[in-house]
């Protein structure tokens, strides 16, 4: 018999609970307005640009675009782009 004293066992969690919660963190993702996204990622960039992984890479390696690496993730400013594009 269980005692007021003993902790509660947690709810056991169900793939099908996860999956729920999970598609509504994504719903609510994709309302977010993108224009408070301070950053284009590589893949965004090669869209812009029509340009390759190679070409981005000898850009990049002669410093004429700002970027930052983030885990492994290569991500450049909006508004340097911003700025270029509007002049």
């Amino acid at each position: 018999m269980k005692t007021n004293n003993e902790p509660n066992e947690p709810e056991e969690v169900t793939l099908e609970t996860v999956v729920v919660i999970l598609t509504e963190i994504l719903g609510a993702l994709k309302t977010l307005p993108l224009e408070n996204v301070q950053y284009y990622d590589n893949a965004d960039l090669k869209k812009m640009l029509n340009a390759s992984d190679s070409t981005l890479h000898r850009i990049r390696k002669s410093n004429l675009i700002p970027h930052k690496k983030i885990r492994g993730k290569i991500y450049y400013p909006k508004s340097f782009f911003n700025k270029a594009f509007n002049q």
